[in-house]
């Protein structure tokens, strides 16, 4: 069990919520957007190019018969949609439970501004600490947000930092001594979790299933 007084930070896509949900959302946005302007129905056109591991905006022009030059166009669309995604399960509870024993809770998440924002907006986390890639002109594994928050919180008893990827999640914090949490992949993820394949530096201190388990580390 982890004391209190901690900053507890969280990586955002494939942790906090499903990144292929958010990529399903994306594209229903396309969807949408087609089918007022062309009145052309492509959901079909999406899901064979996702089956198929196709580019799907060019797939979509392709279907159109409208240059590949309007693959900007469907991409920003994509960006800025308000998506619709939910909250991994059990991570409400998580969150409501170590709220009042926390020094503080923060978001450290790689991206576009818009686009994570409107993520964050959407799941309801925008009263926390976002520090967004793009605000801050760095990507993970770099330090400065990470060193930043240690700065801001001096007095914590500690920080704590949760995440899913392996390729550069867990490195910055592990740099720092930081205790590092991973939420195992259930087969969902976008970018799988393949443990063999990346140094010790690369890999959280200790591992759980989900946000269910991750109560045991406050209870």
């Amino acid at each position: 069990m982890l004391p209190n007084n901690l900053v507890w930070v969280f990586d955002l896509d494939d942790t906090l919520f499903s990144e292929l949900e958010y990529q399903t959302s994306g594209y229903q946005a396309i969807c949408k957007v087609i089918k007022s302007l062309y009145d052309k129905d492509i959901y079909s056109v999406i899901d064979d190019a996702v089956k198929g591991n196709k580019d799907v905006l060019s797939e979509i022009c392709y279907f159109l018969g409208l240059p590949l030059a309007l693959k900007d166009s469907f991409i920003w669309i994509y960006r800025l949609h308000a998506p619709d995604i939910t909250l991994r399960e059990g991570v409400v509870d998580f969150l409501l439970k170590v709220e009042p024993f926390s020094k503080a809770i923060a978001i450290i998440t790689d991206g576009r501004s818009v686009s994570q924002r409107l993520k964050i907006s959407s799941l309801g986390l925008d009263h926390y600490e976002i520090l967004v890639s793009e605000e801050w002109q760095e990507t993970k594994p770099q330090l400065g947000r990470f060193e930043y928050l240690q700065k801001k919180y001096l007095d914590a008893s500690g920080f704590v930092y949760v995440g899913d990827n392996l390729t550069k999640d867990f490195v910055g914090p592990n740099k720092l001594g930081w205790i590092t949490i991973g939420i195992k992949d259930s087969g969902q993820n976008i970018h799988p979790q393949i443990i063999n394949s990346v140094d010790s530096d690369h890999l959280p201190k200790f591992w759980v299933n989900n946000f269910y388990e991750l109560q045991d580390f406050i209870c």
